[in-house]
């Protein structure tokens, strides 16, 4: 399988537990991996014969932003399941960063990463 990916997507947002994070919000970063089959794409280099990078982007920043939470995983599973509803895809990954995360200590970011085939959420 093949594997088409947007990488390190900035969105600002108001996920979090504290108060503060739901009220002022703060940067997120996001990756996604798509895996289909691209072998037609990759054989006629037919735009409608790949999954149309704008439109990932559009369907999964709305789905980040739609709704808020207190967990990025659960911000990743609305991303995720967006993502399934729009795409024929095989399998979809969605990593989610936020580097303010409110953790008394140094670090660059805390980071949630799920992974899930299209069975996988038809099961769910």
């Amino acid at each position: 399988m093949d594997i088409i990916r947007l990488d390190n997507i900035a969105l600002y947002a108001y996920h979090g537990v504290v108060k503060g994070e739901q009220d002022m919000g703060q940067r997120f970063f996001m990756d996604i991996e798509l895996v289909a089959d691209l072998t037609e794409a990759a054989q006629t280099d037919g735009l409608e014969r790949t999954i149309d990078y704008h439109k990932v982007y559009k369907v999964a920043t709305a789905a980040f932003v739609g709704e808020r939470c207190y967990l990025i995983e659960r911000v990743a599973w609305n991303v995720m399941t967006a993502l399934f509803k729009e795409f024929t895809v095989d399998e979809i990954t969605v990593r989610i960063r936020k580097p303010s995360a409110p953790i008394d200590g140094l670090l660059d970011a805390v980071e949630v990463d799920l992974t899930r085939s299209r069975e996988e959420m038809l099961l769910d």
